[in-house]
């Protein structure tokens, strides 16, 4: 079954507490602030995106990801103030093995709220129904509790460990592996 979504209108989602929107180009200083902080980048393997030009810049290249069909990312949004809190997608969409990767990224003075979680469930819902996925998919950084929360709330089960695949801050790492089957998957 083709998935009912076509890219031609994007998609917002709404939750209890937030508003997931497209990123526009006046995100940029928002972007920056969530990719030039140090904690935020401190599970990642980017250089720090410490102007809004760097943020603009990510921000084509998400563009340029949903032009090409293959990804969706959304800026999460405080509705009382329109403030960008940080933002989450999905991506490396796989449509012969009906499977996605997600991710998000938060302003560290939202963490522990419950924002990253209650953005990715509603993420993972709509891309389960758009794209008629069989299954969702994450990793993170082995030793990122507070994103392995997340991915267990949002019913993730961790799959396993691929050693020493990737290079962080100047060592090799290994990163943990989640799943999530769509009949598994459960709206809260």
């Amino acid at each position: 079954m083709p998935p009912s979504f076509d890219f031609t209108t994007f998609p917002v989602l709404t939750t209890e507490r937030l508003i997931l929107r497209q990123i526009t180009p006046d995100d940029a200083e928002g972007m920056s602030a969530i990719f030039g902080d140090p904690l935020v980048l401190r599970y990642l393997n980017q250089r720090p995106l410490d102007t809004p030009e760097k943020g603009r810049e990510l921000i084509d290249y998400l563009a340029g990801e949903y032009r090409q069909q293959v990804g969706v990312d959304w800026g999460i949004i405080l509705p009382a103030d329109g403030r960008l809190i940080g933002m989450c997608g999905a991506y490396k969409l796989d449509r012969a093995n009906r499977h996605m990767d997600i991710g998000y990224h938060m302003l560290p003075a939202y963490w522990g709220q419950g924002y990253a979680t209650e953005a990715s469930r509603a993420m993972i819902g709509w891309c389960f129904d758009a794209f008629d996925l069989h299954r969702i998919q994450a990793d993170c950084t082995e030793g990122n509790l507070a994103s392995e929360r997340v991915l267990l709330k949002c019913g993730l089960t961790e799959e396993g460990i691929w050693r020493e695949i990737c290079w962080e801050h100047g060592r090799f790492v290994n990163l943990k592996q989640f799943g999530l089957l769509r009949h598994e998957f459960k709206m809260p």
